[in-house]
């Protein structure tokens, strides 16, 4: 094939033989490794193929590659490729590439929550099952067929919670006790002072769980009295 081109002195057209392309050299698919998304064309013994290069495959002496748009298959590292130059061909091989990556990502993403989900099932079946042991042992411990150290025992190395029993003690007082006011100081200033100050003393009561405490004073009348 020739190009035609006209001197510029005498007009007269000059024939000059178009410069083939090169041809791309044979390569090792191991160069192409760090590109991902490179096309490439497969030269494997008996056949040709184009494909887009992945990754290396971990652990291996092999690259991961593209083929068809939607196979995954692992060549040895040390395979014959050279770079797809057609920019058609690439075009479509880097589209079916984009396409399987967006389809991965989707499955990726869809077994990720599968995971997610499984694992929350499994954890909501352990908290079941471990509920159930502490309460089939609190109601051994209560019917008299375990002890007390075997029940702290079984709880601890289940790493469940210990038994702490409770006896939740609800209460009324009533009384009546004469306040001698200062001068200026009425009833409702009595009244007050006792809903903010009176206190009940469990200071001698066993074992009481001090956060639990929750005592309020309803004061029914305070009365002026003759003297």
């Amino acid at each position: 094939m020739t190009d035609a081109l006209t001197s510029e002195r005498t007009g007269t057209p000059l024939a000059v033989a178009a410069q083939p392309q090169p041809r791309p050299r044979p390569r090792p698919l191991t160069v192409f490794a760090g590109s991902p998304g490179q096309a490439v064309t497969i030269l494997d013994v008996d056949r040709r193929y184009d494909a887009v290069v992945l990754s290396p495959a971990p652990g291996t002496s092999m690259v991961r590659v593209l083929v068809d748009g939607q196979v995954v298959r692992s060549l040895r590292a040390d395979i014959s490729a050279v770079p797809v130059t057609d920019p058609a061909t690439a075009l479509t091989l880097t589209q079916q590439a984009v396409t399987w990556a967006l389809t991965e990502q989707d499955s990726a993403v869809e077994r990720a929550r599968s995971l997610v989900e499984q694992g929350d099932a499994d954890r909501q079946g352990r908290v079941r099952q471990l509920t159930e042991i502490r309460s089939y042992a609190i109601g051994q411990y209560r019917d008299a067929d375990l002890t007390r150290d075997g029940l702290d025992s079984l709880l601890s190395r289940f790493d469940l919670n210990p038994y702490e029993p409770r006896h939740r003690v609800r209460f009324t007082i009533s009384g009546t006790f004469d306040v001698i006011p200062d001068v200026d100081r009425d009833t409702d200033d009595t009244e007050s002072d006792v809903r903010d100050y009176l206190r009940i003393d469990t200071d001698r009561v066993d074992n009481v769980d001090d956060d639990s405490v929750d005592i309020s004073v309803t004061v029914d009348d305070v009365e002026a009295l003759d003297d």
